[in-house]
């Protein structure tokens, strides 16, 4: 995986599908300021994780939680941490087959579109994380058209009222910084902790830094767009209680009653967007549980999780209101920090206390399978 490759799969990752959401909208008409404070603080993250992988530039999170912590404290976390990923990971598949079937194909079952999108992921994964990451520069500059045209689009129309967007820190940075943390900060530039199981595949371990905190930005800029649009266009209230509000600000564009009707620019940015950070965060479990009991054909194990995963988020996810709750109740407070923040922190703080600015061996059991 070349540096092109690792910037297009955690920009893509990042994206997700978090452009077609109003995050930060508790600040009201502030949320895009909110997106800009989150996004600092995530590169402050990533400069975390990035410091703990310069420790073991050829190594995943298995190995390098195993090596600082031990077996008897590391084998938990990382089984932990593969539970996480796919958590997550099944929370993503549920939402875009849920999203696929609200807007496209509303007379599917639910549990068919869940089994579309999971062999697909399937499918992808068998070839190897190669094909993923090459895949992901063509699907990038596809994604980056779309979006960047509905932007042009959206301010040609006529439609978007930026007065909406006064007064700017009208009720001060206070409820700018609740909106911001946790929650922004946890989803999506938290999310990057996953990439501990890929940038071991960095063709130059060494330049890793650069693309990841390049896509990170990047990423940050366009979701505070993205929330400029969306409360121009559509006003804070109106925002906040939209399911998808980027995708009635796409359908309001009408330009001499030619350019109308486009909202499939949002189901692409939806699709691909979607299905990156779905299949990223599902590699991440397979990574991990192959690490750890080192399965003969990883094919297999993909197809198995892939399977547990539908069964999972069919069974668990009832509704979008559900599905909601979960995420910002459970999922930030409890899930997301604890292996974003606190477990990062805590082992870069030890591993600056065991080996200052040297750089410490590379683990020597053999017995883990290498990522």
């Amino acid at each position: 995986m070349n540096k092109s490759q690792l910037f297009s799969l955690i920009l893509l990752f990042e994206l997700g599908s978090t452009t077609l959401f109003a995050l930060g909208i508790e600040a009201k008409q502030d949320a895009w300021i909110a997106i800009l404070v989150a996004a600092a603080i995530g590169l402050g993250l990533l400069w975390v994780y990035l410091s703990i992988q310069s420790y073991y530039p050829d190594q995943n999170l298995v190995n390098i939680l195993t090596h600082v912590l031990g077996k008897v404290i590391g084998i938990p976390l990382v089984l932990l941490y593969g539970l996480y990923f796919f958590l997550i990971g099944s929370t993503n598949l549920w939402e875009f087959a849920a999203f696929i079937q609200m807007i496209i194909l509303p007379t599917t079952p639910l549990l068919v579109l869940l089994f579309i999108v999971i062999l697909t992921a399937v499918y992808v994964l068998s070839l190897g994380v190669e094909v993923l990451a090459r895949t992901s520069e063509i699907m990038l500059v596809m994604v980056l058209i779309f979006i960047v045209t509905a932007y042009i689009l959206v301010a040609s129309s006529g439609e978007a009222d930026l007065s909406q967007l006064k007064p700017v820190l009208g009720h001060g940075l206070t409820p700018v910084i609740k909106a911001a943390v946790p929650t922004i900060v946890n989803f999506p530039f938290g999310e990057m902790v996953v990439f501990f199981m890929y940038w071991h595949f960095a063709a130059n371990k060494f330049s890793i830094k650069q693309p990841s905190f390049w896509a990170v930005g990047i990423s940050g800029l366009m979701l505070a767009i993205s929330l400029v649009a969306i409360v121009s266009v559509l006003g804070v209230e109106f925002a906040a209680n939209s399911t998808i509000p980027i995708f009635i600000v796409i359908k309001t564009i009408n330009i001499a009653e030619i350019l109308t009707n486009l909202d499939f620019i949002a189901v692409v940015i939806m699709f691909i967007g979607g299905f990156y950070k779905m299949t990223i965060f599902f590699y991440g479990s397979v990574q991990t549980l192959n690490s750890i009991f080192k399965f003969r054909r990883e094919a297999w194990l993909i197809f198995c999780l892939g399977i547990g995963s539908v069964c999972f988020s069919y069974v668990f996810f009832t509704s979008f209101s559900f599905h909601r709750w979960f995420g910002t109740r459970v999922n930030i407070p409890y899930v997301h920090t604890p292996f974003q923040v606190f477990i990062p922190v805590l082992l870069l703080f030890i591993l600056w206390l065991k080996n200052g600015r040297n750089k410490p061996e590379p683990p020597v059991d053999r017995s883990l399978k290498k990522g």
